[in-house]
């Protein structure tokens, strides 16, 4: 029964750990003139090499596998306590792993207003003219301006 609780406690604190609310992803193609929608000119003003989490899948898997060493060793309540640590230890292992590398572009806007936004291999520069699209506060799209 202990084991069970703490199986159950750590998925409940990955859950907890991973819920998110994700960003509403707009084609470029769809866009419309809306106040929610925002089209700006400006330049990269810095690029900062950001560490991704792994993906949930596998974070469950790093817990659900630690709190399933931990949960072996004591017994009584520090079976539950180790096992919830070991949880927490497995996705730790999970994150180091498979995290990934990826950029965060620090764009800067005519008014002098910055924007962050995360992008996979790119060949964009300090300094670079780019265009990019703002959906609900949160960089849509980004290309290299030709002003």
């Amino acid at each position: 029964m202990n084991m069970l609780r703490t199986y159950l406690l750590a998925t409940l604190v990955l859950t907890i750990q991973g819920c998110t609310s994700p960003q509403k992803e707009v084609p470029t193609d769809q866009l419309d003139n809306s106040p929610n929608i925002v089209r700006h000119v400006g330049e990269v003003s810095n690029i900062r090499e950001v560490k991704k989490d792994a993906s949930l899948g596998k974070q469950f898997g790093g817990s659900f596998i630690g709190a399933l060493v931990g949960g072996q060793i004591g017994g009584g309540s520090a079976n539950a306590i180790i096992g919830t640590a070991g949880a927490f230890i497995g996705q730790d292992i999970t994150n180091e792993k498979f995290g990934e590398y990826i950029d965060r572009l620090i764009l800067k806007d005519k008014q002098g207003k910055e924007y962050n936004c995360l992008v996979h291999g790119h060949d964009f520069k300090v300094g670079d003219k780019v265009a990019f699209t703002v959906v609900e506060n949160h960089v849509s799209a980004i290309i290299h301006a030709t002003e």
